[in-house]
């Protein structure tokens, strides 16, 4: 899968049951019959931006227009608002720096994700520092980098990079450590607007 459409929103108060039973019942299956596959449903632990992170994707961007164009994506988007509040959506693009995305993800799975703009400038010392130094750290340090998304269409910043781990006591450990820290500073030097968020499953789908 090469494609994300990620939406974003806050489950209005006292409809969380109800939309949870919409989103397994009707939401997943009809986006599903419109060609997009559902990785996730997240719950964001830590960052700001949204309480709610649902992931589809696909292996073409034109299956992603033809379905936000299709009459019943946006018949299930309105049925959505009767749950959800402060929507919003990016279409995500691999860069194709890692190979190695899979939506075959564990239930115990832990996601942190982080989001920048690269300098343009550094454009090129980016890809190469990301490639040998930053992305093989976070592997070492037990964050599985499973891609690097380019917001094509929705709100900055424009790169995200997607790390999955298998227990968050390690995570935060991880942070805290030197070698984080480290190679987090000299990512800054290619880099402007760095945030990031802690995710976990709102959803077993």
């Amino acid at each position: 899968m090469s494609v994300k459409l990620n939406h974003y929103w806050s489950v209005i108060p006292g409809r969380d049951e109800a939309c949870v039973e919409f989103i397994n019942n009707t939401f997943i299956p009809d986006v599903k019959n419109l060609g997009l596959q559902t990785v996730a449903v997240w719950s964001v632990l830590v960052g700001a931006y949204s309480e709610i992170v649902l992931e589809n994707a696909s292996s073409d961007l034109e299956i992603i227009e033809k379905a936000l164009k299709d009459k019943q994506y946006k018949s299930l988007k309105r049925d959505l608002f009767k749950f959800v509040k402060n929507y919003q959506t990016k279409v995500l693009v691999n860069t194709g720096k890692i190979d190695s995305y899979t939506m075959d993800i564990s239930k115990a799975t832990i996601k942190f994700n982080q989001m920048w703009n690269v300098q343009s400038h550094k454009k090129d010392e980016y890809d190469e520092f990301v490639i040998k130094e930053y992305f093989p750290v976070l592997n070492e340090l037990g964050i599985f980098v499973a891609g690097e998304w380019e917001v094509l269409i929705g709100g900055g910043p424009g790169i995200i990079c997607e790390g999955r781990v298998s227990d968050i006591n390690n995570l935060i450990r991880n942070l805290q450590s030197k070698k984080f820290q480290d190679v987090t500073r000299k990512l800054k030097c290619h880099i402007a607007n760095y945030r990031s968020r802690i995710l976990t499953f709102y959803i077993d789908n």
